[in-house]
């Protein structure tokens, strides 16, 4: 009989551990239901913030069997704001951490924050006459010891308390609410920046558009005061005496180059809009190449400089192209070839058809050479470059950059060849036909 009695007892504390036992298991697994839930909520990319905020706390009212419960974000450093709760009327509620409330001490304590009978807290007294019960919740919405929200839960609709384990539960959900709060915060900092980016690009499009027409503007009228220099000139080189005549000459060269840079700048300008038109003849390469000769034959006389013309040429090739867009690319490579050659230096000017259907020109020199690593640079637009062992610099201005785009325009391609100490040949290839 003693026995009996004593196994009774026994018996009750087996059931009652049992019971704890599967009451934890049972509410880890709403836990783990929950927060599964939360992670696809915020990872769903149809729901707006606030669908998704809404989501969430109805989730979290589910799990721990509530009437009631809100999130509050942190809208600046100083101020929190409701933007979910099964209250409609409370969201967009501001509260500042000034503020002597629950939801305050959370914040800065990062703790979390159980009352179960407000009445009696005398930390915080006041509460709002539409709840019912006493007890409530909550817990800090926390990233990398930062506080993003406050998770708040009361109303339960069992017991009017919230156990330790219930507490762990919400601290536990409510670091997973970190991600659709994070993914919020990083989608309206994405939308401020490409706002600001934007702005900025229209800011740089005027920008762009008042240098263009300024630039156009001032080049196209420089035209005119350079050709009436260029004009009084040639009338001056007539009558002026012969000892001062290569003083006339050299104002003219130096006036030549300054209009085929203005030329050259338009040019580009209306290239790079897509506003330069070819017109295209046909023409043969012995005819086109002694035609481009022959207006820098004085230039290449001064500094004594052969230029080798093709002797031995197929008389019937011919190619199509804008003859002058093209003369101005072999004045240009000519010109360059004239100024960085030595005296009496040969310059070489031909042209081969071995590729078939192309036409290759090339004009080569005795100068200095051009660097491997500078041979692709110097096409580009206002580039300089200096190689630092001898200290020579490479200056390009816009006469390469024409050739070109001159060249691209009619489909073909232009490089280089120098092994980077004597003697450069610049090259390019055209189809035989543009509209091939």
């Amino acid at each position: 009989m003693t026995r009996e009695k004593n196994e009774e007892p026994r018996c009750k504390q087996r059931t009652y551990h049992l019971n704890k036992r599967r009451a934890y298991v049972k509410n880890q697994d709403s836990v783990f239901q929950a927060i599964s839930e939360i992670t696809e909520i915020s990872n769903n990319p149809r729901l707006r913030f606030k669908s998704k905020m809404d989501a969430i706390l109805g989730v979290v009212v589910s799990c721990f069997n509530t009437e009631q419960a809100s999130l509050m974000v942190m809208k600046s450093a100083n101020t929190l704001e409701v933007v979910s709760s099964i209250k409609p009327g409370l969201v967009g509620i501001r509260q500042t951490l000034d503020h002597d409330s629950p939801s305050s001490w959370v914040v800065k304590n990062k703790k979390v924050f159980y009352s179960k009978d407000p009445g009696s807290d005398t930390m915080f007294q006041k509460r709002f006459e539409h709840y019912k019960k006493d007890a409530y919740l909550l817990a800090p919405v926390m990233c990398n010891n930062k506080v993003l929200g406050v998770l708040s839960i009361t109303e339960k609709m069992d017991s009017d308390r919230f156990t330790r384990h219930d507490q762990e539960m919400l601290l536990s959900i409510a670091g997973n609410v970190i991600s659709a709060l994070e993914n919020n915060r990083l989608a309206e900092s994405l939308k401020k920046k490409r706002r600001a980016l934007n702005e900025s690009n229209r800011h740089l499009k005027k920008l762009e558009k008042l240098r263009t027409e300024l630039f156009n503007m001032l080049i196209h009228d420089l035209k005119g005061p350079i050709s009436e220099v260029i004009a009084n000139l040639d009338i001056l080189s007539y009558i002026i005496d012969k000892k001062h005549l290569e003083y006339v000459e050299q104002a003219q060269s130096g006036c030549d180059i300054l209009y085929r840079m203005i030329a050259d700048l338009l040019d580009i300008a209306r290239m790079e809009e897509g506003n330069m038109s070819i017109i295209e003849e046909k023409m043969t390469p012995d005819a086109f190449i002694h035609e481009s000769v022959s207006h820098l034959s004085g230039l290449a006389r001064k500094k004594s400089i052969i230029v080798l013309k093709p002797d031995n040429s197929d008389k019937e090739v011919e190619f199509s192209a804008d003859k002058g867009l093209l003369i101005r690319v072999i004045h240009n490579l000519l010109i360059n070839a004239i100024h960085h050659s030595p005296n009496r230096e040969r310059i070489k000017v031909g042209y081969e058809t071995s590729d078939p259907g192309h036409i290759r020109f090339f004009i080569s020199d005795n100068g200095p050479g051009i660097a491997k690593e500078f041979q692709n640079s110097i096409f580009e637009k206002f580039v300089q470059l200096q190689k630092k062992k001898d200290g020579r610099r490479y200056t390009t201005g816009l006469g390469l950059t024409y050739c070109k785009m001159a060249v691209e325009l009619h489909g073909g391609s232009i490089w280089v060849d120098s092994d980077g100490k004597k003697g450069s040949c610049f090259s390019f290839t055209l189809p035989l036909s543009v509209s091939e």
